[in-house]
């Protein structure tokens, strides 16, 4: 790294005597280490926002900042298409020091207005969701490390690290979505329960509430929230989100995110038909054994169903031509 009229530059670049200008900016630049800087930078300033405001704690921000790092980091290093003017990726001081005061005045914000906060946190209101949605403004800084045309350029080499990050952010880990939606969502995986149900237990019965209960000759099913599959659409993130970051490189981008939304509806379907194997079973000479075990078996049905899912997609994900390539080396 070296130091020169207030820029820190993340390029080694010769003495511009020895080279034309234009040969100074030509070929790949150390577009992905530039980035890694920048999202690493983001990383620790957002851990730091919710440790000293624990009123700010979110696991988006942190998850989605993570992937994107793990992600260009698979990436590894790459260089604009033919045609396009390199730029010179470096950090101003001044966008630094913008960056870490726009991050203490979050931390001071934040801080002072604790107090009034404090009721919203983890409610299902408005509010709550308000105040949810706010815990996203600690990524705000990071848009001022750069100017508007190098983010541009960044994100157009990018485009697929991005939208993962973006993906992540808005639905790895959707406990909260879930809560908040239960009224609804609940009725809609309770109705479709019952659908399916009925056609394999005479006299069953539906008692709409917010904790909707089918009700039959053997065995009474109540539909709680624990219910609505939180689990599996966890495990799925996981284990989905495992498979990217190790294979990013051979995969088609476009499959790949048209596949994890199919997952998630899979996921979906595979808990409305555990809940109707409840019911059918349990009215049908095996309640004692439902009531006892149907926790527990749990992760391992889950984990089925994305074992099956996965091995259904895996190969359609693949990017034919690079998964018979070499690896790509990262720089």
């Amino acid at each position: 790294m070296r130091s020169h009229s207030g820029m820190v530059s993340l390029n080694n670049t010769p003495d511009a005597s020895a080279r034309p200008r234009t040969a100074l900016l030509s070929g790949s630049l150390p577009a992905s280490r530039f980035l890694l800087s920048v999202l690493l930078l983001t990383l620790i300033a957002v851990t730091l926002d919710q440790f000293f405001s624990p009123i700010l704690y979110s696991s988006s921000p942190l998850w989605a900042t993570a992937t994107w790092v793990l992600l260009v980091w698979r990436r590894g290093e790459t260089s604009f298409p033919p045609g396009n003017d390199q730029l010179h990726f470096s950090f101003s001081t001044q966008r630094v020091t913008a960056f870490f005061a726009a991050h203490l005045l979050i931390v001071f914000a934040a801080r002072w207005f604790t107090e009034a906060l404090q009721p919203l946190a983890g409610s299902v209101s408005l509010g709550g969701t308000l105040l949810a949605g706010m815990k996203l403004c600690v990524l705000a800084p990071t848009l001022a490390l750069l100017p508007r045309v190098q983010w541009r350029r960044i994100l157009s080499l990018y485009t697929a690290e991005a939208i993962a990050g973006l993906v992540v952010l808005i639905t790895f880990f959707p406990r909260r979505t879930l809560e908040s939606l239960w009224p609804w969502y609940g009725q809609v995986l309770a109705r479709f329960v019952y659908f399916l149900a009925d056609l394999m237990v005479p006299g069953i019965g539906y008692i709409r509430s917010l904790t909707p209960t089918l009700t039959g000759p053997d065995l009474d099913v109540t539909i709680i929230l624990d219910c609505s599959g939180i689990n599996g659409f966890e495990l799925f993130d996981l284990l989905f989100g495992l498979v990217v970051i190790l294979d990013w490189n051979r995969l088609c981008k476009r499959r790949t995110f048209l596949s994890y939304f199919a997952g998630l509806f899979a996921m979906f379907l595979g808990n409305a038909l555990r809940i109707t194997s409840f019911v059918v079973l349990g009215n049908h000479g095996f309640a004692e054994s439902i009531t006892r075990v149907h926790i527990a078996a749990g992760w391992i049905f889950f984990s089925v169903v994305f074992l099956v899912y996965l091995c259904l997609t895996y190969g359609w994900m693949l990017n034919k031509k690079s998964a018979s390539a070499e690896p790509q080396t990262v720089a």
